[in-house]
């Protein structure tokens, strides 16, 4: 009889584990994080052009860092923004040839190009790739650049 409880039990439980998400793993990527010379500048393009959201920000007002997801989730990989006000004269953001580009999977690429357009950031047309690929070249106000690459539903 006390077998057939925790069976009863552990079925009842059972569905509400299952729809509780994965913990993160402790190993695997948290993202690139990037200098920027300007914090609401960087943030018009990421957050408001591409739909990020902040996860978390930390740091000193002069060595800030402001973490940015899809979701919010601090946990989920994303992208870093570094601020560095120590300085007198702020140190020239330097792209070398290891470097090329972020490349981030979206949801409505059509979408976020006019929002970054509405913003006065500028981008590559949308083009097809291949196996039902969309994407476009797009580069924030530091010049990093990131590909943007959306799946469309197969007909």
């Amino acid at each position: 009889m006390r077998h057939a409880l925790i069976f009863a039990a552990a079925a009842l439980l059972a569905p509400a584990a299952w729809a509780q998400p994965a913990p993160p793993s402790a190993d695997g990527l948290i993202g690139p994080a990037l200098f920027v010379s300007d914090v609401p500048r960087a943030l018009a393009f990421y957050r408001d052009g591409l739909g990020m959201k902040v996860g978390i920000e930390m740091g000193a007002p002069a060595r800030h860092e402001t973490i940015l997801t899809f979701g919010g989730d601090p946990r989920a990989p994303g992208i870093i923004l570094l601020s560095d006000q120590t300085a007198k004269t702020p140190a020239p953001i330097e792209h070398g040839h290891g470097y090329d580009r972020v490349v981030l999977r979206v949801g409505d690429l059509t979408a976020i190009e006019a929002r970054l357009k509405s913003g006065g950031f500028t981008t590559t047309p949308i083009h097809d790739v291949a196996m039902g690929y969309r994407m476009m070249l797009a580069t924030d106000p530091d010049g990093y650049k990131l590909e943007l690459v959306e799946t469309r539903p197969k007909p």
